[in-house]
């Protein structure tokens, strides 16, 4: 849901093309083994963000992986320059949405787990494959990740709601308004797969959790920790307590982060090996429990008195000024809840089960977010007793 950066990566690989409407599944199966050698690109944005990055280091390690053929657009000189010398077999550029468009125009299959809500970003992509579809009249492939809190309430903490969305109950997720999170990118995706020039897969995770692990987080350059979680835990350093949007009473669905990377290889998957799957204004949504937003504030609570971090694990409401203040604290006082029985026609099932996994997985969390320091830019001080 939550992303930090913008880094693409361009992949060659084989079996990408959609199949056209034409063409029968024999049809398929016959052009890709005579098209096994040829190459395929793929385009990848935010790899080195929490999310993106776990994604990468999975697919660094696809049975195929050998067949890829990696380049990475990084805004941040400074990263684009460390993921170089990691000596991944990766080419690595950089620059502004020109150079996104230019990448965007060359791959059949693009992955965007950069800003979900970046639209000048998405319309670089999306005009980008628009000059694929015309010098090849090839459909290329964008997988999105958008976020489940475009279903979220007003609920501001007060109460626990009883709605839950199915992703694959197309028409009402359908019905929510450009207004809700997300959505003023979802909606124009949806176009263009409509207009017929780019096949669009959107995946919608709800909170995401777990520490992440790879080869960009062994070497310092992608944040392991949930930024949700980071978020919500430097401002209760920076206030000196624990701070609750209302009594929290919310609920939200749950997903670890290697079970939704893995997801996304499933997808991956599918689309190479030619499946006929959902797409356009389609959602995909990935769920291994909920929880109630209270119980797991409370639980870092304790966790950050007991690294030293606080000085008491009380937790009080905040203030009308501090939410002013804060306003991106709202987002963890509403309602956002999801069952998947899309994702999981993929195949894809999760290896975790919430609330029990996500509450064993808070104190590592937090033991390594703090023993960051400022890296990431937060402000981790231990108080004095």
């Amino acid at each position: 849901m939550f992303c930090q950066c913008r880094l693409e990566i361009v992949i060659r690989t084989r079996k990408c093309w959609p199949l056209p409407p034409f063409a029968t599944t024999n049809f398929w199966h016959c052009l890709v083994s005579q098209m096994s050698n040829v190459p395929h690109k793929i385009f990848l944005l935010g790899a080195t963000g929490y999310l993106g990055g776990t994604f990468l280091d999975a697919l660094l390690k696809h049975p195929n992986a050998a067949q890829f053929d990696i380049t990475a657009y990084i805004r941040s000189e400074e990263k684009a320059k460390q993921v170089e010398a990691l000596g991944l077999g990766v080419k690595v550029v950089t620059g502004g949405l020109d150079v996104v468009e230019d990448g965007a125009s060359r791959p059949t299959i693009i992955f965007n787990f950069a800003s979900c809500d970046d639209l000048p970003l998405t319309e670089a992509v999306l005009a980008g494959t628009k000059k694929a579809f015309n010098s090849t009249k090839v459909p290329p492939v964008i997988i999105h990740t958008s976020g489940a809190a475009m279903i979220g309430d007003n609920a501001l903490g007060q109460y626990a709601s009883d709605k839950v969305y199915d992703d694959a109950d197309e028409a009402t997720l359908d019905a929510l308004p450009i207004t809700a999170p997300h959505r003023h990118v979802d909606i124009p995706l949806a176009a263009a797969h409509n207009e017929g020039y780019v096949r669009v897969y959107v995946v919608a995770p709800p909170f995401i959790y777990g520490l992440a692990t790879g080869v960009l987080v062994d070497a310092g350059i992608q944040n392991p920790v949930p930024l949700g979680f980071y978020f919500v835990s430097n401002y209760a350093v920076l206030r000196g307590t624990f701070g609750l949007v209302g009594p929290n009473k919310n609920i939200c669905s749950l997903i670890e982060v290697h079970d939704l990377a893995r997801f996304f290889v499933t997808l991956f998957n599918a689309v190479l090996d030619g499946k006929q799957i959902a797409g356009g204004k389609a959602y995909y949504t990935t769920v291994d429990g909920e929880v109630v937003s209270r119980d797991y504030q409370i639980k870092l609570a304790e966790v950050l008195h007991e690294l030293g971090y606080l000085k008491t694990a009380e937790i009080t409401e905040y203030t009308a000024e501090e939410l002013a203040k804060w306003p991106f604290l709202s987002a963890f006082a509403v309602n956002f809840r999801m069952s998947d029985s899309r994702g999981r026609s993929l195949g894809w099932k999760p290896t975790h089960t919430s609330p029990r996994d996500f509450f064993a997985s808070i104190r590592e969390t937090a033991q390594v977010m703090v023993n960051q320091g400022d890296k990431f830019g937060g402000k981790w001080v231990r108080v004095s007793n």
